[in-house]
């Protein structure tokens, strides 16, 4: 009959309709199911994501010195560079002295593009671990783990220090063993180095050292053997 039939259809109408909210009930739980693995394979033990930015830095910098100085350096490296080191041993006191005395800030801009200049990683390794200590010691426990970088970098070809030796240079200066072993080996900025990188790139910056005074770069040190003397007086002008 006409009255069967409409039941029927009404019948068939319910159970479609109950079909649609099971099918969106499993469809919303494995949208959370795989959004609670994202988080939890993006997040180390400390609740940090790779892709979170550390403290103490701004624009992919570390800010080293008062705000109220008179000149402003910026300078981009990478850990494994030699010339980095170079420029490090020849000016670094130099520097240091003119951060000390007001007259200095100066702006830490890390990146890491020689991995293949290292058997375990240490240029991107050692970025990251940078960052760590910003994160967790401030600007100056960066600027004692800088000096403990350059002051023990590896040469370029073999094995950088292993994450436990930058663990012990991390607590020298300054940071909490617990809080920095496991930021430091689960490379917790990883994601921030790359973009750290990429941004050098998007800035027309092409090779490390390069160092800008005031906004105007100064100079793009490549290949090795640059005279100590050569470096500090190209730098004594300003600082």
């Amino acid at each position: 009959s006409e009255r069967a039939a409409a039941l029927l259809a009404e019948q068939q109408r319910g159970e479609r309709r109950r079909q649609y909210v099971v099918v969106a009930g499993v469809v919303a739980v494995l949208a959370l199911i795989a959004g609670l693995t994202w988080y939890a394979m993006s997040t180390d033990k400390t609740g940090a994501t790779n892709s979170s930015t550390p403290q103490s830095t701004e624009d992919y910098g570390v800010v080293v010195g008062a705000a109220d100085a008179p000149t402003e350096v910026t300078i981009y490296e990478d850990p494994q560079c030699p010339v980095c080191g170079q420029f490090e041993s020849a000016v670094g006191d130099q520097l240091a002295s003119a951060i000390d005395d007001g007259k200095v800030r100066v702006t830490y801009r890390l990146v890491s593009f020689l991995d293949r200049a290292s058997t375990n990683d240490y240029s991107s390794r050692a970025a990251n671990a940078a960052f760590v200590v910003a994160d967790q010691a401030g600007s100056e426990g960066f600027r004692k783990f800088h000096e403990l970088l350059y002051a023990n970098q590896p040469a370029e070809g073999g094995a950088g220090p292993e994450d436990e030796q930058l663990i012990a240079w991390a607590v020298q200066a300054g940071a909490d063993e617990a809080t920095v072993s496991s930021m430091i080996k689960d490379k917790v900025f990883e994601q921030y180095v790359v973009d750290a990188t990429d941004a050098m790139s998007k800035n027309d910056v092409t090779a490390t050292p390069t160092v800008f005074v005031d906004g105007k770069k100064v100079a793009t040190l490549r290949g090795a053997g640059i005279a100590p003397a050569q470096l500090q007086n190209i730098f004594k002008p300003f600082f």
